[in-house]
């Protein structure tokens, strides 16, 4: 079998994308988001909820006040990782990342059933004696979009040989792995 070259590797990665924006069971749709936060390295699973190739970009929703938000507008550099276990595959992606607060059109496309998450008392990450004691109160001005503007690429299949590239800056090239 003849080895992917770097174009194939590119378009695999996108294509991956878009599967995780629409498939619930594509690997990308949860990919961990990782941030600088006041004690080191934070990382969360979030859920892939858009990538536009021709812009570079993908789309996470939060409640704007979570801790990555937060940390996210203190130093807006973070990393999106995926892991696909069958394909033995690693996209690493460093973003930049722009916090959208409000009602608007991304808003307007979060079903009913699902809102409830944007919003509520006490905050995301505050204690509670029981789960109940969230309660659920869907708030726009909770609601944020994080758009993350792709600055890099980076994937690792690990196949025999192992292969790694790098898209950074309209260059590709293969790295060692």
């Amino acid at each position: 079998m003849t080895p992917p070259t770097l174009e194939d590797t590119l378009n695999d990665v996108w294509q991956r994308l878009g599967r995780g924006v629409a498939d619930r069971r594509a690997p990308a749709r949860h990919p961990v988001l990782a941030t600088a936060g006041p004690d080191g390295g934070e990382a969360r699973m979030v859920v892939l909820r858009g990538a536009d190739r021709a812009s570079g970009c993908l789309e996470i929703h939060t409640d704007a006040a979570s801790a990555k938000v937060a940390e996210l507008r203190a130093n807006p550099k973070a990393t999106v990782l995926i892991w696909d276990p069958k394909a033995r595959l690693q996209i690493r992606l460093r973003v930049d990342v722009t916090i959208t607060v409000g009602d608007g059109p991304a808003w307007a496309r979060v079903p009913d059933t699902a809102r409830g998450v944007y919003g509520g008392s006490p905050p995301p990450g505050a204690p509670i004696d029981t789960p109940g004691d969230h309660a659920a109160n869907p708030t726009p001005a909770r609601f944020a979009v994080l758009t993350c503007t792709i600055r890099e690429i980076e994937t690792l299949t690990l196949d025999d040989p192992h292969r790694r590239a790098r898209f950074r800056d309209n260059t590709a090239g293969w790295i060692a792995p």
